[in-house]
């Protein structure tokens, strides 16, 4: 599942890119990009990259309002960022097109609705809260009015992703695994599920495979609960060394000298102290990019800084878990006593 280039690469059925990739896809779409702060921030940054972040909190919303379930809201997700890295410029607005995106992994997931009903709750939502109406009450010319845009993004973003539908799920993936680890429901599963979903407000789903995500969200929740860093695992305890950062920011997602880690005979339960996720294929060298983006992504909003500002401002009403950003920062000082130096997913 490890693999050694920078290009897209096809696994499970899926092609997933590296974080360098992305920027290179992105930036070579034409749009004008800010300076940014930091060079790890050019993904995060890039205005592509700010309306998708806006677009996965405004379809969660809405998602959520409908009572969609977790696979449906992380495909819709998902499928924003990859139309989003693939056709930067979308010929509707960036809200009809989080709709379409919704409206299309309704089908996806066989999860489907009404067009008129996800339209009737895409308007609701998009009121200012004191000014919110029932949805029943939303006219039909309303929604008939936002229905030949929406339909334009449906195309727009099957287009975008290949007319390939075909899915595979990390909250399935994670519930079996938390299952096999025999974890408490209370603190590690329901963290690692916490962390699962907030990925699919960035790229990481576009970077790795379904099976890296799950892997990769239990191994943290299981450290974040493990008393102090280094009673964890030693891979994760080392994961903000620097030459792993910078190997990471030019060597691509998986690195330049990473190997395949040959999968072993599946195991009847896990043992979380130890390397568990090789027994599945999954490299050490892919659970430290997903666990050290996912974490640097939560100290975005950890930071009490100008820059952290803006970020809350960008993903309002959708921020990811106060709580985890707290003990992913209480976390990250424990492990290396200093200030950190995030590297957006």
């Amino acid at each position: 599942m490890s693999v050694t280039r920078m290009e897209p690469i096809t696994t499970d059925r899926h092609t997933f890119m590296s974080r360098s990739h992305i920027v290179s896809m992105l930036n070579s779409s034409g749009a004008a990009v800010p300076q940014s702060n930091s060079e790890h921030h050019e993904l995060l940054d890039h205005p592509a990259m700010i309306t998708a972040a806006r677009s996965c909190v405004f379809v969660k919303e809405v998602a959520r309002s409908m009572g969609f379930p977790a696979r449906t809201i992380g495909t819709a997700q998902l499928l924003i960022h990859r139309t989003y890295i693939y056709r930067s410029t979308p010929p509707v607005a960036s809200s009809d097109l989080a709709i379409a995106c919704l409206f299309v992994a309704a089908k996806m997931e066989e999860t489907i609705k009404r067009l008129r009903d996800i339209l009737a709750h895409s308007y609701v939502n998009s009121l200012p809260d004191g000014a919110r109406i029932d949805v029943q009450s939303v006219p039909t010319a309303v929604t008939d009015k936002m229905r030949p845009s929406v339909l334009a993004g449906e195309q727009y973003v099957m287009g975008a992703i290949g007319f390939d539908f075909r899915t595979t799920h990390a909250h399935l993936l994670y519930v079996k695994l938390a299952k096999l680890a025999g974890v408490p429901k209370a603190n590690i599963a329901a963290d690692g599920w916490t962390i699962l979903s907030d990925s699919y407000f960035t790229t990481l789903p576009v970077q790795y495979p379904s099976l890296v995500i799950a892997a990769g969200a239990l191994c943290l929740a299981w450290n974040l609960c493990s008393g102090t860093p280094r009673t964890g695992n030693n891979h994760v305890f080392q994961l903000f060394d620097k030459s792993l950062a910078m190997r990471d920011g030019k060597g691509g997602r998986r690195g330049a000298n990473g190997s395949a880690a040959l999968p072993r005979r599946r195991p009847m339960s896990l043992e979380l102290n130890s390397d568990w996720w090789l027994d599945f294929g999954v490299t050490t060298e892919d659970i430290q990019g997903f666990v050290r983006q996912i974490a640097d992504f939560y100290l975005l909003f950890f930071n009490s800084t100008v820059a952290s500002a803006e970020y809350i401002e960008r993903h309002k009403n959708g921020l990811p878990s106060k709580e985890m950003s707290q003990k992913i920062g209480q976390w990250r000082m424990q492990l290396c006593n200093s200030t950190a130096t995030p590297i957006s997913p």
